[in-house]
């Protein structure tokens, strides 16, 4: 976990600072109770002196953010707990979250290409798993929907690829997207489009049997309506309904 002050970055790297620094940005502009800090560093058994070691990885984390010339009141201290100033700090999530909505408002004034590259920028930010090197239970919970968040805007930007026609392009990420998350439907969904639209409608048919057999399998359940709705579609060879699908599902979410 690094934090950067005007291009200068400062790397927190003792684990007990990364879940602290981690608690108090996903609390950004609120006061976190020290008694949830300490969950979120210990977890449910903390050591008696856990409130004592929390004020030593606080020091030591307002320690990093001075070097890297923070402002002083970038952390705030309370008599209940301690707060990262919203208006001292951006987090990357915060700029993503911006960027998407930003990508939004584009598609719906009819502007895709706009919106293909707020999606872009938004996804740049990420540089791997949310709170990846933070090794904390209750974090990781919040971290999953991060992480949620960054695969549904992953799956509009692909289906933006598909409303421009970059179906090459699309199809071969898909498929590898397709194998890393077996179980998120918008994938498949996508590939089929894609297929059809290149004119493979065998190969997007064969998209859908191996989704469908993937969640029975693994998940005990049917395809969606959605996944039910395209297979269909390629059947009958139903363009209006797939072109309505690829116009529609680029900011769908």
């Amino acid at each position: 976990m690094t934090a950067t002050v005007e291009q200068r970055t400062a790397a927190i790297s003792g684990a007990r600072q990364r879940k602290t620094l981690a608690s108090l940005a996903l609390s950004l502009g609120q006061v976190v109770a020290v008694d949830q800090l300490v969950r979120d560093v210990w977890g449910e058994e903390p050591p008696r002196t856990a409130p004592a070691q929390l004020q030593t990885s606080i020091w030591m984390v307002r320690r990093s953010l001075a070097e890297a010339g923070a402002a002083q009141h970038a952390m705030i201290s309370y008599a209940s707990g301690y707060q990262l100033d919203r208006a001292s700090c951006v987090l990357d999530v915060d700029e993503f979250r911006r960027m998407v909505r930003n990508a939004k408002e584009a598609h719906q004034a009819d502007r895709p290409a706009e919106a293909l590259r707020s999606l872009n920028e938004a996804l740049a930010l990420w540089r791997g798993p949310a709170l990846a090197d933070v090794d904390s239970p209750p974090l990781r919970a919040r971290a999953t929907r991060l992480e949620e968040e960054r695969l549904a805007a992953l799956e509009q930007r692909i289906a933006l690829e598909i409303e421009l026609c970059h179906f090459e392009q699309a199809i071969g990420e898909l498929l590898d997207l397709v194998a890393q998350h077996p179980f998120r439907e918008g994938f498949y969904a996508n590939l089929m489009l894609a297929l059809y639209w290149t004119g493979r409608q065998s190969e997007a048919l064969a998209v859908f049997r191996d989704a469908r057999t993937t969640l029975a399998t693994e998940l005990g359940i049917t395809p969606g309506s959605r996944l039910r709705a395209m297979e269909q579609a390629v059947l009958c060879q139903d363009g209006d309904t797939l072109r309505a699908a690829m116009a529609g599902a680029g900011m769908a979410h």
